[in-house]
Order: C-alpha cells, then sequence, then structure tokens
C-alpha cells in the first residue's frame, strides 16, 4: 500500500462499537468481567483500550475531520452483557449504548445502529457508501474477533478495498486479537498500524 494508492481512493473511516457497555469501565462488558473475577482478559482488555485504542481513535478522528474524509460510527443495540436494571435505549443520552465521550461522533457524522456483529446486516450502511462512491474503508474498534471480525469480512465479500487498524482495534486476549488478525489477514485484508496509514494519508 502507498500513499499513490491512498490517494487514488475514495476512503471512509468506520469506527464500529466504541460505547460504554463494551469498552468502559464500570459499565457492561468490563463490569460483568471484574464481577466474575476475570482479572486477566479485565485488565488486558481495558488497558488495551484506554492506551492504545482511544488514543489511537482520536489521533485518527483529529487529522481526517479536516480532510472531509466520511466518518462513519457504529453501535449494537443489545449486549449479552445487558440485564434488567441497565438502560440499553440508544437514543437515551445516559444508556450503556452511547458512544464514548472521548471520541464521541460529530454532528454531521453517521451513526449507524445494528442488530448483528455484521455493520452491513439490516442496515442502509452499503448503499450510503456506494451512494458516495465510497471503495476504501479504514476500520477500527471492537471486538476484532466478533463485531470487526464479521463487519470486516463482509466488507471484502461486498467488494471493498479494507484496511484494518490492528492498534485501533482490541479482543479479550491478545492471543484471541492475534488469531482474529491471521483470519482476517487471509482474506485479502490489508492489516497496518494507525501510524503508518496516517504517515500515508
Amino acid at each position: 500500500m502507498t500513499q499513490e494508492d491512498l490517494s487514488e481512493s475514495k476512503l471512509a473511516l468506520i469506527i464500529i462499537d466504541m460505547q460504554y457497555n463494551i469498552t468502559a469501565q464500570g459499565h457492561g462488558v468490563l463490569k460483568y468481567a471484574k464481577e466474575l473475577g476475570v482479572r486477566e482478559g479485565y485488565d488486558y482488555y481495558h488497558d488495551r483500550i484506554q492506551n492504545r485504542i482511544i488514543p489511537n481513535i482520536r489521533k485518527l478522528l483529529k487529522y481526517l475531520r479536516g480532510t472531509g474524509t466520511p466518518i462513519i460510527f457504529t453501535k449494537i443495540r443489545s449486549h449479552p452483557f445487558s440485564d434488567g436494571d441497565t438502560k440499553t435505549d440508544l437514543e437515551d443520552p445516559d444508556a450503556e449504548g452511547v458512544i464514548l465521550e472521548e471520541i464521541m461522533p460529530m454532528n454531521d457524522e453517521l451513526v449507524i445502529t445494528k442488530d448483528d456483529p455484521d455493520m452491513f446486516k439490516g442496515t442502509e450502511l452499503d448503499s450510503l457508501l456506494r451512494k458516495n462512491g465510497i471503495n476504501t474503508l479504514i476500520m477500527a474498534g471492537v471486538l476484532t474477533n466478533e463485531c470487526v471480525e464479521a463487519s470486516v469480512l463482509q466488507a471484502v465479500e461486498n467488494d471493498y478495498r479494507v484496511i484494518l487498524l490492528e492498534d485501533s482495534t482490541a479482543a479479550f486476549s491478545e492471543s484471541i486479537h492475534e488469531k482474529a488478525l491471521e483470519l482476517i489477514r487471509d482474506n485479502k485484508v490489508i492489516i497496518t498500524s494507525t501510524e503508518n496509514i496516517l504517515d500515508l494519508l
């Protein structure tokens, strides 16, 4: 992948499921992992989200918001770690499904609400991308082996070129993350770092 390749592409940044109930301490996944005593997975995932994923996504947003590149967020409507006492209405500003404040979408940025790990299933995302001539997707978010993997593979199936930022994604362990990347790499996805893609843009 070269700077020329990117300059000839119509890009969009897609940030997958960076919402409170999947990524934030004291909420959803991390809350239940802590209560169940799953310290190893909890600590690894929390540290990666806080120290790598959020800072890297913030760098991407800072740069791309000045270029006119479309920025699209996805959020999943429900999650198995929600319970009857947890707000799950994503339109409620206090709900668990709200995107993290540190990377909150701006008013002109699209937010796709989905019910499936695959961001295309049951949404208008594919038609919106095609309408705007988008042919290359830069992708980040969580979880590498769940919604990221499902969405990346379907994007390839839909004939998009996909650039996955491996240091802007996370799973519950490094081994799970790496295994998912192996599968994704085998499907003609470009896997690179946030710094590398920023250098090329």
